[in-house]
């Protein structure tokens, strides 16, 4: 927002396809990683109606800012009194010492493309993003099982003109290895034991990508891996087709791996892992790259989907603050990041050092606790994707790294790195407590260019790239499609802080009652996540580097600043764009023309607010309603607009403004039919209470937590929570924390952090020694399992009952969660023994590469209900399923093709039909079992013996879920005639 303040078996002999049904996420784990080199749905809502519109946007020149003391930079925020004086006072300062330079009237400039940039601003052995570059954790690909998937590999890293080898050399498809293994949503990571050392005193390596966990969940529910081999289909070489940025460059061309999906995998989120293993080429390319979190198995596209959006994380900013309202780090919500060294604890006069243990649950350093617990809820709530809409970080405090001078973070080409390598590895480190897939999007505070600081040189947007994927892209689900943008599409040179700030000429009484006010303008920042006592800045801790844009731009040719007043003109589309503006109108007419029937966009900086005029995130801002920034006056705003809703795109869903609103405008005149975007911003995902400090008591209407949005049939159907004030048009986020209180007028102290749970309970928490953090203790077992977890660390257990509570229930709004999902590794049983389920469904059982029996649970939780989901023996089974329908090619008795179609059917009346296999041989050799339901219709295409004609048999084999499973053979029958 505001400046300031992710045992394999081969494929089978034979070639099995088949269509199911259902959606997925997982609790995974990930496996070791070679690299090389370093609610219910709402209701129904009617479509609407289609309107017009224009932004604006030229870029200004920087204008060089003094003041480089801000808190929370969004238009409209509340500050302290001591904070207004403090601004009032530095703006007398700027005005009599003539800091401030004026800014010149907006050009419009041509919009480009955002330049990839070759070297990147990472270490080598610090990027996430190597060869494979798609799928990511932050743009990972959701494909059904049996279905193909093509990935992207880039030889040269994103250099052009590194070797390479030949496509002959590594074209075949026995030159490739790919294989996923079950991703581990406790972010436990492999490391080798032999590196000693704690995470309070970790050695360098841990820093890598292989290192220890950074946080999130210290007990997992289960640490289950399995691992699945994928069939490489095709090797072909050309142009990305999922990183925008490096079309048309040359020397960018990536080679393309097509993989199928094996119907055996389980419906899970998964690692994946590919290692070319080419005889003819070269040593140095055989190669293995992975990325975590970055296929997303399920069983079909649903006409119903539901999608968390989170936004604003700051896992280092400055909203959250301690009792004496000191601690850039917060006090009970967020602790310093797994693994940094050890410091003086001086937490005891509220100003903390390292390591610190804020909750006293003897456990230090737990990271950003406020996000880990949001995350465990959507986890639960299991959506089909979440999306993150900016602002993962808030890397503005001061220059140089943290951990300090390491090997690791500390040097970039001689020069000192900024805190986005401290913040960006930290927040992915976070990401990877996800059970379900991510798609990342860039907000402003992940985009600053750190160019012209004589200390250090960082750029987000180059660090975005090396982490997480391209800065915009799109991608479908079934019979929707959707665009991630990137709304921080400035030039290097606006997205830049100031120069590093020269006082010559100025007046020096002007110049000491200004650095008096803010030390950090007179000192360079020598350590920027330290927390040295300094009694000139007790009272007003504000450590901020001041960037120059920080509101929204999208460039090509769009609208420049002020173009036209609302109701914008006409059409621009005509005017032919380029850049970012012309590759969505390409997306959107392409999605068009494929007939999807749902259409989204997801944007940091909302683009409709206030309706009826032109968008306060794309304009300058105004601090304090004292301070005048040129932090905008972006171009584009009004062009893309235009093109959401002349391509008829149902919603656009941004943050930013830490605060919920929603919008809306009609896609007449520019579409054709009658409708409307709705555009949704969302609360941040970081609590914005400052807590009690000495000069107020600060309460906040705002609160921390995540939005749902639903759609089913292709039509957006909800988007959000009434809130305490029944508002009708459900415009509220979900909070992240029991107790707070959402809507019109609620107001929440900071307390109400510290004393509740998440929003939605069901994970083990420790009980706090420290009263001044009262997390509950656990009363009943309500909140988490019954047994100790790790479940398959401390079982296996044949009987284990999970509470779940939901705590969505305020007068006037209820919102009851279905369908939330809880996997239970469970005790493999013998003598035709089988699990069951109470408050619940069992949707997949499967036999783990550990050997046991995981049983996918979905549960249906009421607002303001605690549900105790139970998994236990059930009974004993030992009578073999019913084939309800066995056939090929409908029936027929005579084929004139070898590819035929089968259509199967079965059910089991006691423990349940759990999968089934086929075969052209009676002994089902190489033939691999593959989930299915009962009663449920298998439509698969299936290949016949190769031969000359004559009869030919196919053989299938269902069993259920009771252990060992009970299986029943059919034999099908068929004459070759061609």
């Amino acid at each position: 927002m505001r400046p300031g303040g992710r045992a394999g078996s081969g494929p089978a002999r034979d070639h099995v396809r088949y269509v199911g049904s259902g959606s997925s996420s997982s609790i995974a784990m990930r496996a070791e990683t070679r690299r090389a080199g370093p609610g219910n749905f709402p209701p129904r809502r009617e479509r609407g109606v289609r309107g017009g519109e224009r932004p604006a946007g030229g870029a200004e020149k920087r204008a060089v800012s003094a003041a480089r003391s801000t808190s929370r930079h969004r238009t409209g925020s509340r500050a302290s009194a001591a904070k207004a004086l403090a601004i009032l006072v530095t703006s007398l300062a700027l005005i009599l010492g003539g800091l401030a330079a004026a800014a010149p009237a907006p050009s419009r400039a041509l919009g480009q493309a955002q330049g990839f940039n070759p070297a990147g601003s990472l270490p080598e052995v610090a990027k996430r993003i190597n060869q494979l570059i798609y799928p990511t954790l932050g743009y990972p690909a959701i494909r059904e099982r049996g279905s193909d998937l093509v990935i992207e590999w880039d030889w040269r890293k994103s250099v052009a003109g590194s070797p390479r080898p030949e496509l002959s050399q590594v074209d075949d498809p026995a030159d490739w290895e790919v294989w996923l293994t079950t991703s581990v949503a406790a972010n436990v990571q492999n490391y080798s034991s032999a590196e000693p050392g704690t995470a309070e005193d970790p050695p360098a390596s841990w820093y890598r990508y292989e290192g220890p966990s950074y946080g999130t969940y210290t007990n997992p529910v289960h640490r289950v891996v399995n691992k699945r081999r994928l069939a490489v289909k095709e090797v072909s070489r050309g142009p990305s087709k999922r990183w925008p940025e490096v079309f048309g460059q040359a020397g960018f061309e990536v080679d393309h791996i097509t993989v199928e999906i094996p119907l055996s995998v389980p419906l899970d989120l998964y690692d994946l892992h590919v290692r070319c293993v080419a005889p003819d080429a070269d040593p140095a390319f055989r190669v293995e790259d992975a990325q975590p979190h970055a296929v997303q198995v399920i069983e079909e596209f649903g006409e119903d989907i539901r999608i968390v959006q989170i936004t604003d994380t700051h896992v280092y900013g400055p909203e959250i603050r301690n009792g004496l309202n000191l601690d850039y780090n917060s006090f009970e919500l967020r602790e310093p990041r797994p693994g940094t060294p050890g410091r003086i604890d001086l937490s005891f006069v509220g100003y903390p050092g390292f390591p610190m243990d804020l909750d006293k649950d003897g456990k230090a350093n737990e990271g950003a606790i406020y996000l880990q617990e949001e995350l465990q809820a959507i986890n639960l709530i299991d959506p089909d994707f979440v999306v993150f809409t900016g602002d993962s970080v808030f890397a503005q405090k001061n220059f140089s790294t943290y951990p300090k001078d390491t090997w690791l973070w500390g040097d970039v080409n001689g020069e000192l790195g900024s805190e986005y390598r401290f913040e960006y590895t930290w927040w992915y480190d976070e990401l990877l407590a996800l059970n379900v897939p991510v798609f990342c999007v860039p907000g402003n505070h992940d985009s600053y260019c750190w160019d012209g600081h004589a200390l250090a040189r960082d750029d987000g947007q180059e660090i975005w790239q090396d982490l997480f994927g391209p800065l915009y892209y799109s991608w479908e689900y079934g019979d929707a499609a959707f665009l991630a943008l990137n709304s921080m599409d400035w030039d290097k040179a606006d997205a830049d802080g100031p120069d590093p700030f020269n006082p010559e000429g100025v007046n020096p009484i002007v110049w000491g009652i200004a650095t008096g006010l803010y030390p950090e303008m007179a000192k360079d920042y020598d350590d920027r996540n330290g927390f040295l006592v300094d009694l000139t800045n007790i009272f007003l801790p504000i450590k901020v580097i001041f960037p120059h844009k920080w509101h929204g731009q999208l460039r090509g040719g769009g609208d420049p600043w002020a173009w036209q007043p609302w109701p914008w003109g006409h059409d621009p589309g005509g005017d032919g764009f380029t850049g970012q503006l012309a590759w969505v109108e390409a997306e959107l007419a392409r999605a068009e023309a494929e007939g999807k029937e749902l259409k989204g966009a997801f944007i940091h900086h909302d683009p409709l607010r206030p309706a009826g005029s032109p968008p306060e995130a794309y304009d300058n801002a105004n601090q304090f309603g004292l301070l005048p920034m040129p932090a905008g006056q972006g171009e584009g705003s009004q062009a893309l607009l235009c093109l959401l809703r002349k391509h008829e795109v149902d919603f656009v869903a941004s943050g930013h403004t830490h605060n919920d609103a929603i919008n809306r405008v009609n896609w007449a005149p520019y579409g054709d039919s009658t409708g409307q975007l709705v555009s949704i911003n969302t609360c941040g995902a970081e609590p914005p209470v400052d807590g009690k400090s000495l000069l107020l008591d600060k309460t906040s209407e705002d609160y921390a937590g995540f939005r749902l949005i639903t759609a089913s049939g292709g039509e957006l159907t909800g988007w959000g929570f009434p809130g305490a004030s029944g508002d009708p048009d459900d415009k509220w986020s979900i909070p992240g924390w029991s107790g707070l209180q959402v809507g019109a007028g609620a107001v929440n102290d900071y307390t109400k952090y510290r004393a509740n749970r998440p929003v939605l309970q069901w994970m083990e928490q420790d009980g706090s020694a420290n009263p001044a953090y009262p997390r509950p203790p656990i009363v009943n077992g309500e909140g988490t399992f019954n047994k100790a977890l790790p479940l398959d660390g401390t079982g296996p257990h044949s009987d284990v009952t999970c509470k779940v509570k939901n705590t969505l229930n305020q007068p006037g709004a209820v919102l009851s969660l279905l369908g939330c999902r809880i996997e239970f590794p469970m005790k493999r049983l013998s003598g035709g023994k089988y699990y069951g389920v109470q408050n619940g469904s069992i949707m997949e059982q499967y036999d783990t590469d550990s050997g046991l029996r995981m049983v996918t649970v979905k549960a249906d939780i009421p607002g303001g209900a605690t549900v105790p989901v139970r998994v236990y023996v059930a009974g004993t089974d030992k009578v073999k399923p019913v084939v309800d329908e066995a056939l090929i090619d409908g029936g027929a008795v005579v084929t004139t093709d070898l590819e035929v179609s089968l259509s199967l059917r079965a059910h089991d009346d006691g423990a349940g039909l759990m999968d089934f296999r086929v075969s052209n041989s009676r002994d089902f050799a190489g033939a691999e079992w593959m989930p299915c339901r009962d009663g449920k219709a298998i439509n698969m295409p299936w290949s016949l013996a190769q031969g000359a004609p004559g009869k030919r048999r196919v053989f299938v084999q269902f069993r259920d879920a009771a252990m060992p499973g009970n299986v029943v053979t059919v034999r099908l029958d068929i004459t070759y005639a061609p």
